[in-house]
């Protein structure tokens, strides 16, 4: 069975004790946050990755569910692919060796339905 979970995982999850500030830059980029207290042998890195549907199923394995609900009556060419936002934070040590991570959803703002605002009168 394939599992949709994004790459990072697999890269960090097998990267703890063995990966690097540096090779994680190299990959990823620069982070979005860096928390590095003076006092501490810890730095934490901040990434936020937002990816759709289709990052996460390359393979197009749920691309039949849709096509099957768009056959049993669903709206045609409505279709709209879902967008995940994942929060990764990156724990290293005082050598610089990823020692922990964590993966959660963020939140992603969205707009109000007009609809929703029409009916409910406001």
């Amino acid at each position: 069975m394939m599992s949709c979970a994004p790459w990072r995982d697999t890269y960090f999850g097998g990267g703890v004790g063995v990966l690097t500030q540096p090779e994680v830059r190299e990959k990823l980029g620069k982070p979005h946050i860096v928390d590095d207290p003076l006092l501490s042998d810890e730095t934490t890195w901040i990434y936020r990755q937002i990816l759709s549907e289709s990052d996460l199923d390359p393979w197009g394995l749920t691309t039949f569910g849709k096509e099957a609900g768009s056959v049993l009556g669903g709206p045609e060419g409505v279709l709209r692919e879902k967008v995940y936002c994942y929060v990764y934070t990156l724990t290293f040590d005082k050598e610089a060796v990823l020692r922990q991570w964590n993966r959660e959803l963020c939140q992603v703002p969205t707009p109000p339905n007009p609809f929703e605002q029409d009916f409910l009168g406001n």
